[in-house]
Order: C-alpha cells, then sequence, then structure tokens
C-alpha cells in the first residue's frame, strides 16, 4: 500500500508538467527526518505548582488516600517531537537543593522543604511505544502534614533519562503545599427573622470543607444543608454545633458552636 506522500510522488512522475506520459516509474521516498524526541513536564512551565485550595468539581490537583494515609499529587512526564518511536525509559527523584535555594534567596519565603523520608515517588517509568505521555505519583505522608498544619512545604521532583534530551527549563516540577487545606474550620454567623424571630437564618463562612452537619440544639434531627434557614417552635437559650467534615474525612472533622436565644 502507498503512503499518501509516495502516492503524490507516483502522481507526479506520471503526470509531470501536465502531460500524460506512455510508461510510469514508481519511485519510493526515503523515510522523512522527524525532530529528536525531548522530555518535559508540563507542570514546570509556570514555576511553582501551588496546591493551597481544594476542589470539589472539575480537576482536582491532589487525592487523599486515608487507606494508606498519603496525599496524593498526579504528575507526568511527556515526549514532544513528531515521532512518538519506541519505549522511553525516564528516571524520576525528588529534588530538595533547588527548593532549599529559593528558601535562601527569599522567593519561597514562609516555605520549608519537605522532607524526601515524608514522600514516595517511583524510581522510574516508561513512555509506552506510540505514546507521549506517562503519569506518576507524588505520595506524600498525611500524618506529617496534619501534624504540622501551619507550616507550608515544598518539595522538587525532578526527571532525566539517558535515552533522551530533557528540555532544561521544564525539567523541574516545584511543588508547594499548605497543610492547611486537610482540615475544615467551620464558621458561621446567624440572623433572625425581622418578623418571625424564632426563624434563624444561618450564614455559612467555613473554610476547606466539602460536608457539613448543623445540630440546633433543640433535640431535632441534623441536618446537612450548607446554609439552611431553621424555625425554632419554642422559646429558649439552645447551643448550635456546626461540624464541618474537609477532605480528611469525618475522623478529622472540627466543630463550631455558639449560644443562640430565641424569645
Amino acid at each position: 500500500m502507498l503512503s499518501l506522500a509516495n502516492l503524490l510522488r507516483f502522481v507526479l512522475v506520471c503526470f509531470g508538467g501536465g502531460l500524460l506520459l506512455t510508461s510510469c516509474k514508481y519511485e519510493e521516498l526515503a523515510q522523512a527526518d522527524y525532530p529528536q524526541q525531548i522530555l518535559y513536564m508540563p507542570t514546570a512551565k509556570n514555576g511553582l505548582f501551588i496546591i493551597n485550595s481544594i476542589s470539589t468539581t472539575g480537576t482536582y490537583r491532589f487525592t487523599v488516600d486515608l487507606a494508606s494515609k498519603k496525599v496524593v499529587v498526579p504528575l507526568g512526564v511527556y515526549r514532544g517531537g513528531v515521532s512518538v518511536d519506541g519505549d522511553l525509559p525516564v528516571t524520576i527523584a525528588a529534588n530538595p537543593d533547588t527548593v532549599s535555594r529559593l528558601i535562601s534567596s527569599s522567593a519561597l519565603v514562609g516555605t520549608v522543604v519537605l522532607p524526601v523520608d515524608k514522600l514516595v515517588l517511583p524510581a522510574a517509568v516508561t513512555i509506552g511505544a506510540g505514546k507521549n505521555s506517562a503519569a506518576f505519583d507524588l505520595k506524600i505522608d498525611l500524618n506529617y502534614l496534619l501534624a504540622n498544619p501551619s507550616q507550608k512545604l515544598a518539595i522538587g521532583v525532578g526527571i532525566n533519562s539517558s535515552a533522551s534530551p530533557v528540555n532544561p527549563l521544564l525539567k523541574t516540577t516545584l511543588i508547594s503545599f499548605d497543610p492547611t487545606i486537610l482540615k475544615a474550620t467551620p464558621n458561621f454567623t446567624t440572623k433572625a427573622d425581622a418578623a418571625t424571630p424564632q426563624k434563624i437564618t444561618f450564614t455559612n463562612t467555613s473554610l476547606n470543607a466539602v460536608g457539613y452537619s448543623w445540630d440546633f440544639g433543640d433535640g431535632t434531627a441534623p441536618v446537612t444543608d450548607p446554609a439552611p434557614i431553621y424555625t425554632y417552635t419554642k422559646a429558649g437559650t439552645y447551643t448550635v454545633t456546626l461540624t464541618a467534615t474537609g477532605i480528611t474525612g469525618s475522623d478529622y472533622a472540627v466543630k463550631k458552636t455558639t449560644t443562640l436565644t430565641i424569645p
């Protein structure tokens, strides 16, 4: 079967100059020289890969594996160039030195290096023949992050290969992680209805929460609405409790209480 390029060459040989010749000769074309493959990490494009918020919709920048007590950051290595021929082995390693230099130069204020013994990386991945990328995970010790809730941490993840050059500008992904996002911070305000003071609007101002449970203190069942409106049936003083659950689950849920007087 002729390729498109060889078919076009065949047609040009047969109809050169626009004149139909009495005989045609097929000439096989040499395979084109493709640009050399080069490796890169797209997450290294914008400098720091900052993780300081949670997502409840769309693309997740990280997940929490409660069974293994790990925070999982998905990463990947890609190869550029036209050709995707052959398996391409890629080595992966933590790079704390780059982060240390940035901290020393005051480029990462309030940040410390994530200890390498608190993370797990694969030693290598392979971009398979016909593929242009390979995925891998950075796994960070969850207990260590929870034990340092107010300390921003950063680590570099670098790639290399003996079989392909690496784009020097996209060779290392610098990952900054803010552990404060792992636990919810519950908070709310209340406002009584002007016409019906027993009717209370609860405005939820919690941070880093994915689930809520409201106990209005009057013996009724808790509700899970993010910002409920509740009407008390009797006058009295009640203790309202909001339990906010973050991405680390119910074991790390946090409560906030307030006292409410109903006339």
